[in-house]
């Protein structure tokens, strides 16, 4: 957004932490590993072309989407590192030809994938081989490995860049499991010969264990701090990217005692935010929000465009307050842990999206 730009909701992206936590990631993989960094659902909901180029330019090697429209977005904007699109979007004639056209690296994930990029590409189409060691969604069981690394080399119009795979990782640690899926992975690696990259180590993976990690890693979480603070090797030395969800006092409203029923029962001052369900307030609200430093209840359910807060013990609040509904205001702070434990649901790697995306978003920078 630019400066001095006004809106009554905004939601604060710290790109500072996104390219700290970028080194600190390169500093627990090393130098010469090649890093990729997941710009899937717009960047996790972060803003898919502010966090490309600040992680681009805090050292990572390359990133990947989730569709052939987001690389080539990345591309139109001059994004020149390569850029991998997972696998999961069913190709076509066309999108092969778009992966060719804007530089792309596609993937190879089952049967249609493959034959779809021997039967389109012409002229030198990178692509990644997905296997599946457990996670049970996206790739070939590795015992296929071998055949399709063959089928892809054997096309003149293809280029094998690389094999990965997304290893599935319990909450609780399972060194058992994780080793056994790793296993399973090397040995689809050694059945289809030399490939330029191998990548198993997600962020939780790393988190883990630096065992994993071969000659590439793809990260997701790390970058932008969404992994648990207080355990893991990378967690507490990660910065969160989420810096403040806020909104502003617009009313006021004193409910008179003949008014005082239900959900309005001994609320005496009432106000009332622009943030409701449009904005994501049912997905994100702990029940409280911060104005003046201190906690105000949520009263009742969010409308479509507003919701409603307690101000009986906040005598002094004005229209144009600051109102925050996730981050510090003061000393005050209601936290993105705190969240996520009011919405156990909610995977930490969702809590951005949970924003509205009428919501503008400003960088921090």
């Amino acid at each position: 957004m630019r400066p001095g730009h006004h809106t009554q909701n905004r939601f604060d992206v710290d790109l500072r932490a996104i390219a700290a936590n970028v080194a600190t990631v390169r500093r627990s993989i090393g130098a010469g590993v090649w890093l990729c960094v997941a710009l899937k659902a717009d960047a996790y909901g972060f803003g898919l072309l502010p966090v490309a180029k600040t992680v681009l330019d805090a050292g990572a090697d390359a990133v990947a989407v989730g569709s052939v429209a987001d690389g080539i977005t990345l591309r139109q904007h001059r994004i020149r590192a390569p850029i991998l699109v997972y696998g999961g979007e069913r190709l076509g004639p066309s999108s092969v030809r778009e992966l060719e056209q804007y530089r792309l690296i596609g993937t190879v994930h089952n049967a249609d994938s493959l034959r779809m990029c021997r039967q389109s590409a012409r002229r030198g189409l990178e692509v990644m081989i997905e296997v599946d060691v457990g996670l049970w969604r996206l790739g070939f069981d590795r015992h296929d490995v071998a055949q399709v690394a063959e089928a892809i080399r054997a096309e003149d119009a293809l280029r094998l860049r690389g094999i990965y795979t997304h290893m599935r990782v319990e909450a609780r640690p399972d060194a058992r499991g994780m080793k056994n899926q790793f296993a399973a992975f090397l040995a689809a690696l050694r059945s289809a010969g030399p490939v330029p990259l191998t990548i198993a180590a997600s962020s939780r993976v790393l988190d883990r264990s630096s065992a994993m990690v071969l000659n590439g890693v793809d990260v997701g979480r790390a970058v932008y701090g969404l992994l648990p603070s207080r355990s893991g090797r990378l967690g507490p030395r990660l910065k969160p990217a989420f810096a403040r969800l806020r909104s502003q006092l617009t009313t006021l409203k004193p409910v008179p005692p003949q008014s005082r029923t239900g959900s309005l029962a001994a609320v005496r001052l009432l106000g009332v935010i622009p943030f409701g369900r449009a904005s994501g307030m049912p997905g994100i609200s702990v029940g409280a929000v911060l104005i003046r430093g201190r906690r105000a209840r949520v009263v009742g359910a969010p409308s479509l465009e507003h919701t409603r807060i307690d101000l009986s013990r906040h005598p002094t609040a004005r229209v144009g307050d600051e109102v925050v509904v996730l981050g510090r205001q003061g000393t005050a702070e209601i936290s993105a842990a705190e969240v996520l434990r009011a919405h156990p649901e909610l995977p930490d790697s969702a809590l951005a999206l949970q924003v509205g995306a009428a919501v503008e978003r400003f960088y921090l920078s």
